[in-house]
């Protein structure tokens, strides 16, 4: 029983946490933007906007999806298991 029940929710334990991490990182994306785009050795520097942007929302959107196919793949997994007994 403990297999079968590893086997049927792997998938949406997995789209969870994978859902959770790119919100984490949407959620940081403005920090995680000003770093990667400060340049080596530079003292002073100006991110822009657009890449502020894209550290946001391409995570955001990405977890977003992951926790929606989280929603998807659980139901049918839960569904599976309820049937199975």
């Amino acid at each position: 029983m403990n297999n079968k029940v590893g086997k049927l929710f792997g998938v949406p334990i997995l789209f969870l946490l994978l859902g959770v991490v790119f919100l984490l990182f949407g959620a940081n994306g403005e920090g995680m933007a000003t770093t990667f785009s400060r340049p080596a050795g530079a003292a002073s520097w100006t991110t822009e906007e657009s890449t502020v942007d894209a550290f946001i929302f391409i995570p955001l959107l990405l977890g977003i999806s992951f926790l929606m196919l989280f929603i998807s793949t659980f139901s049918i997994s839960f569904y599976k298991l309820q049937k199975s007994r």
